[in-house]
């Protein structure tokens, strides 16, 4: 069994390493989401900002984190994830989304990012 040519082995284990290391540094490539809350009857539909994460967080993580530093969305049961390759297309869709809510007659919170007080300065 290994009576081949043991440089050839190391070789073909190299690449073997090389390319799952390129296919999980793949994962990781960066991304943009926002999340919509009540979006299918409101009575008020929540439009979270758009935040920067990986390709590598899941739609579960994802939802726990809005639910976490949205107080808004903490007991909505309709709550989506949306994910966007660059910054621009998740921005034209909060607005195209705002739009649309706004002609079915229901309110639309554009939620803000929570601000984080700096201790040090009290």
């Amino acid at each position: 069994m290994w009576s081949g040519d043991p440089g050839g082995m190391v070789r073909n284990l190299v690449t073997v390493l090389l390319l799952l290391a390129a296919t999980t540094a793949s994962a990781q490539k960066a991304i943009w989401s926002h999340a919509v809350g009540n979006w299918r009857n409101g009575p008020v539909v929540y439009i979270t900002p758009l935040i920067e994460t990986t390709e590598a967080v899941t739609t579960p993580q994802l939802l726990a984190d809005y639910r976490l530093f949205f107080p808004e969305l903490r007991d909505v049961v309709d709550l989506d994830v949306l994910r966007f390759a660059t910054p621009e297309e998740g921005n034209d869709s909060r607005k195209v989304l705002k739009a649309k809510y706004d002609m079915r007659k229901l309110e639309v919170v554009m939620l803000e990012l929570p601000v984080i007080e700096d201790r040090k300065a009290e």
